[in-house]
């Protein structure tokens, strides 16, 4: 009976434990982590909100990559269910917004709470407010201003002022309220205008009122140094050179040219003539033949400040000039460094006190020349200077001396307009020289050339009333009218080579005339001497081709070793006595006479032929 009553106590105490475990396990199911029944898998479970604490239904939630998703019920719960324990990416998603947050989950447990919140935009702009011009340079302008709220940063500007269209911007795509942004590249003493932008996370755009600044001017640019104007190798162009500038805001260089110095200047180029490194060079095209051009030259910043003008520097264009010209008193001198030719049916007129200078070889040669600078006329030229106003040809060289330039050249040309009257032939190799031309040479001075005047292949020609002194020969004549002129100090005053009429002048020369060819000349009423008081000329007359045969009457030739030297017989009414100058210290060959003064009458007064006076100022 007792071992009866010991089981069943055995029993109760077993069912009392059990019972005490059943309420145990009631009394824990209301806590967060619920065990689940199948206690290998876990759950994430929570809520969708907006930032103003609203729930939303409908949001789609899911598990990052999509396995698996739910959307949120009327009361913006969701629940993700059966996951593995470990780490997720739970991603929300809501009107085209996504929000993600990392969960952990935990064997055989829920995991609560796990809310996604998304931002609600106030759809406010950010606060523009405290907009200035920090600070401003020639080419630099730092603007500044705040926001209320993180924000970019964004200008539009433009020259121009307040109200014209932007065309250039700056941005900083930093989120902060103090803005700081820099304008670089901007042109000194320019007006701009600009607006300030910033965009909040949201992309709400705040814009600023429109401003305006001028940026500073700035000094300009120093005057170019080293300009220089020189002829091309090329017709109707010049070159110009000048030595670089070096201010880092310099744009270029402004060229000015005028036509004459009476011409206006005008900009040559559009935009600025760019720099370079040691040296610029620049071509000027387009230009007339025979004209004087004057330039001189500025260098321009970025902001358009131009230097102080270099020197004015000139040159004349060669070539061939194929229109009327006129070289002119206010032009001179005219410097020549290249052939100029004047065509045929053009006309060159020179204005009396004009001084032409020649270099000695030419930068551009005429294929009518030499090798040295010559003017070449096969059209017209008209050089009709005044006893006052001589027309000046000469050398352009510092140290001139003689044969070194070219000379004139009538070449070919019978045109009525080609006179020399009142001009001085300085320094030449050839002086004038004549082909088959008819130039009328009158009053004119030839001095310290190689040949004064080579008429050789043109007859018929008038060369009156002209003084050639210290040349090596005067002239080489071929039949022409050669009266009145002056000849001094030459190797040899004339060579006739044709029926020349030499008549009426004087010669004060080594040797006086020269016969090398079988020619017919006239020689009459001159006076052929040698002034030299410690010694005499050479030659009077040198014949030098024995079939020549000459007419010479009524010439007086004096103090000369060989009056008639090679000739067989002279003529009628020649005579070798003292002319009497009235001479002087500035020699002067214009005979003594007792009405002025003078103890007797030169013999030459009334030694011509008819009783006329010999000599460069006979008949």
């Amino acid at each position: 009976m007792h071992e009866i009553m010991n089981f069943f106590d055995s029993k109760i105490k077993q069912i009392v434990a059990i019972i005490t475990a059943m309420m145990l396990v009631i009394t824990m199911c209301g806590c967060t982590k619920v065990k689940n029944t199948k206690a290998a898998r876990g759950n994430i479970a929570g809520k969708v909100y907006d930032s103003n604490g609203k729930v939303l239904s409908g949001a789609k939630v899911e598990i990052y990559g999509g396995n698996p998703s739910t959307t949120t019920d009327y009361m913006g719960k969701y629940i993700l269910s059966n996951l593995e324990p470990g780490q997720y990416k739970v991603v929300a998603t809501n009107a085209g917004k996504t929000v993600i947050i990392i969960v952990t989950v935990v064997r055989g447990e829920t995991t609560e709470n796990c809310d996604l919140t998304f931002k609600v935009s106030d759809g406010l702009p950010p606060l523009i407010t405290n907009v200035k011009v920090a600070s401003l340079t020639e080419n630099i302008a730092t603007i500044t201003w705040t926001t209320n709220e993180a924000a970019d940063s964004f200008i539009d500007y433009a020259t121009g002022s307040i109200g014209l269209a932007y065309t250039i911007s700056a941005s900083d795509t930093s989120m902060v309220t103090d803005h700081c942004l820099e304008l670089r590249n901007l042109l000194p003493g320019l007006t701009y205008h600009f607006r300030v932008k910033s965009r909040d996370f949201d992309g709400n755009e705040g814009i600023s009122s429109d401003y305006q600044f001028t940026t500073p001017a700035g000094d300009a640019p120093a005057t170019p140094v080293g300009f220089y104007v020189g002829i091309a190798t090329e017709s109707e162009k010049l070159n110009l050179m000048w030595i670089s500038n070096t201010e880092e805001d310099l744009a270029g260089y402004n060229l000015y040219r005028a036509e004459g110095a009476n011409g206006a200047f005008i900009k040559v180029n559009g935009s600025p003539i760019p720099n370079t490194e040691a040296a610029v060079t620049y071509k000027d095209e387009g230009l007339k033949i025979a004209t004087k051009y004057y330039y001189y030259l500025k260098a321009v910043d970025v902001a358009g400040n131009e230097s102080q003008p270099t020197d004015t520097y000139s040159a004349v264009t060669p070539g061939i000039l194929d229109e009327n010209r006129t070289w002119t008193i206010a032009d001179s001198p005219y410097i020549i460094c290249g052939d100029i030719r004047v065509k045929g049916g053009s006309l060159l007129t020179i204005e009396p006190g004009v001084e032409v200078k020649f270099a000695k070889e030419p930068v551009m040669s005429d294929s009518l020349g030499a090798t040295m600078t010559e003017l070449i006329i096969q059209g017209g030229l008209i050089a009709s200077g005044t006893e006052t106003k001589p027309i000046v040809f000469t050398s352009a060289d510092n140290f001139p001396r003689k044969n070194i330039w070219g000379g004139l050249i009538f070449y070919g040309t019978t045109q009525a307009d080609n006179i020399m009257r009142n001009c001085t032939i300085m320094f030449a190799d050839t002086g004038i020289k004549s082909d088959g031309s008819t130039p009328s040479i009158e009053n004119c001075e030839f001095g310290y050339c190689g040949l004064a005047m080579d008429l050789g292949l043109s007859t018929s020609l008038n060369i009156k009333g002209n003084v050639i002194r210290d040349c090596d020969v005067g002239i080489v004549s071929f039949g022409s009218n050669i009266r009145n002129n002056l000849f001094i100090s030459c190797g040899t005053a004339v060579s006739l080579m044709g029926a020349d009429f030499f008549e009426n002048n004087t010669i004060d020369c080594i040797t006086g005339i020269e016969l090398p060819a079988a020619t017919k000349p006239t020689i009459k009423n001159n006076i052929i001497t040698y002034t030299n008081t410690l010694s005499k000329g050479l030659y009077g007359i040198n014949q030098i081709e024995s079939t020549a045969s000459p007419t010479v009457e009524y010439n007086d030739i004096y103090n000369l070793s060989y009056p008639y030297n090679g000739m067989t017989a002279s003529g009628p009414g020649n005579i070798d006595s003292d002319p009497l100058f009235i001479g002087g210290t500035i020699f002067d060959y214009h005979l003594q006479t007792q009405a002025a003064g003078y103890a007797s009458d030169s013999p030459c007064l009334t030694a011509g032929e008819s009783g006329c006076q010999m000599g460069v100022y006979g008949p």
